[in-house]
């Protein structure tokens, strides 16, 4: 008799299809959306969930029990277009076009603390590129003030962007009141303006 374990997804309106264990050690988990409809990429019609499925994509979560975890999730059809292109509906626990769930970008962004990108492209086992997504997609260009709630907790660290001397960003942080960090600004450096 096999033993079971479950574990909370938590990602909002999926269905967990099935879960498999790949040869290389990887876990794969299928979800199904439970958003009724999307917008067909090419066409812009509204198109029912019940509609063909095409290709699947697999996206990047967070480790279970130690194990690469990818989310599979079905592409769907738009039988309405001449060559029946596939469409990714848009879903809030990920970013279109990103190759990881947003709490993967987040735990990624939380690993960079006092490590280099190099370090957690080997202990993740992802490419430099795939980091530095994750670094641009978390950090935004802006910061929109009304957002900030609090300021009586700041904190500034570097992290090493390369190996070596005179490679560092300083990422200046604040503590919410609800005890979320949020990212204020990326610097080049930790010097004060004109030194």
């Amino acid at each position: 008799m096999a033993s079971e374990l479950k574990i909370p997804l938590d990602i909002p309106e999926v269905e967990v299809l099935n879960t498999e264990m790949t040869a290389d050690g990887r876990l794969i988990i299928t979800v199904e959306s439970q958003v009724e409809t999307t917008l067909c990429g090419l066409c812009g019609r509204e198109i029912s969930r019940t509609y063909g499925h095409g290709d699947e994509i697999e996206l990047r979560h967070l480790s279970v029990l130690g194990l690469e975890t990818y989310i599979r999730l079905r592409r769907g059809q738009c039988r309405q277009c001449l060559h029946e292109p596939t469409t990714t509906q848009v879903l809030a626990w990920y970013q279109q076009r990103s190759p990881h769930t947003k709490a993967y970008d987040q735990y990624l962004l939380k690993q960079l603390v006092n490590s280099t990108i190099e370090d957690v492209r080997l202990r993740e086992n992802l490419g430099y590129d795939a980091i530095v997504g994750a670094l641009n997609r978390q950090v935004e260009t802006a910061i929109n003030w009304s957002e900030v709630e609090d300021l009586r907790t700041v904190g500034i660290d570097e992290i090493a962007l390369k190996k070596g001397r005179k490679n560092y960003a300083a990422i200046v942080t604040g503590r919410q009141a609800n005890g979320k960090i949020r990212v204020l600004a990326v610097l080049p450096d930790r010097k004060k303006t004109g030194e």
